[in-house]
């Protein structure tokens, strides 16, 4: 009799299991650059790695995939079955939105970008603005010459509103602070990026942040050298200059792909976009580890009010959503 009992209970067990999800769910993952250049890929690298623990999920990794490569990219691991492929920027959404009908078993996700379309393709965005706004803000007050600046990858929307964050929220603490900005015309570009940020530290930057994969790192190296200070973007890579980055804007990719796995798993995902700031964790700043003794507690008390107060909507110059 127990053994009837426990024959049913499993049916109805599996029966409660929606037909698409019975299975081991494949889930892809493309990113831009390498799961080592410590920002934009390490985050959401990271963020899969989170969700292969909580869920019962079977991880795909493809790094470095070239803009050109992006839709070939997407479209062979929906051939190969794959339940979930979520591109890592915003170049995959062009071409997410030209296939992803052709694969309607199949959700596409885009990370970095504002794009739909039913069935099937979703995308999960992070208001970069607001986290320049803090950055730029905790740049201003441990500048000593008043002078800062910002090196982007790429201009592409997220990372102009992250500059254009970044000069607001500076002002926002000190109103005569010098803003510098330039751009390196690559997200990959190591030496070009630190040739960049040298000449901004030359014009007397002593606080600089940076925008995009690998090229972050050249910002890093070249702060590490002149012993200036600098902003983390993304992800907390603290370790790789410890007495150089200060803290770090952070960008939660990990909350992005756990909310898409988690929406696709129960069947609440809907074809829109979904915006994240501090009030859904897609934001955050990071401890100031070595630099915990060197703030004041005053000025950490002005971050952490700024925070709150963006939360609270309270702060009214913050970047448009492009």
């Amino acid at each position: 009799m127990l053994r009837k009992m426990l024959i049913v209970f499993a049916v109805l067990v599996v029966a409660a299991v929606p037909a698409a999800y019975a299975k081991t769910l494949k889930v892809a993952l493309i990113l831009p650059g390498p799961i080592t250049d410590g920002t934009f890929s390490t985050a959401a690298y990271q963020g899969l790695k989170q969700a292969e623990k909580k869920y019962d999920i079977k991880i795909s990794i493809q790094e470095n995939t070239p803009f050109a490569k992006s839709e070939a990219v997407l479209r062979s691991f929906a051939q190969d079955g794959y339940d979930i492929i979520i591109g890592h920027g915003f170049q995959f959404a062009e071409p997410a939105k030209k296939i992803h009908k052709q694969f309607p078993k199949t959700w596409f996700i885009v990370n970095t970008a504002k794009v739909a379309g039913a069935p099937n393709l979703a995308s999960f965005d992070t208001r970069w603005g607001d986290a320049g706004y803090v950055a730029g803000a905790v740049a201003a007050l441990v500048s000593k010459t008043g002078i800062i600046g910002h090196i982007g990858g790429i201009p592409v929307p997220v990372i102009k509103e992250y500059n254009e964050g970044f000069a607001r929220g500076a002002k926002r603490m000190r109103p005569n602070i010098k803003v510098l900005s330039a751009y390196v015309g690559s997200f990959s570009d190591v030496v070009k990026a630190k040739e960049i940020t040298k000449s901004l530290i030359e014009r007397g930057a002593d606080v600089v942040t940076a925008t995009g994969n690998e090229s972050v790192m050249g910002t890093i190296q070249a702060a590490q050298e002149a012993k200036v200070m600098a902003i983390g973007t993304a992800f907390d890579s603290w370790k790789a200059a410890p007495n150089t980055i200060v803290t770090t804007a952070l960008v939660n990719m990990h909350v992005n792909i756990d909310m898409a796995i988690g929406k696709i798993i129960n069947k609440t995902i809907k074809p829109q976009n979904y915006l994240l700031g501090f009030n859904e964790n897609g934001l955050g700043l990071a401890p100031y580890h070595n630099f915990e003794n060197k703030i004041s507690a005053a000025d950490k008390a002005k971050i952490k009010q700024l925070i709150a107060d963006i939360k609270a909507g309270k702060i009214k110059d913050l970047p448009k959503i492009q």
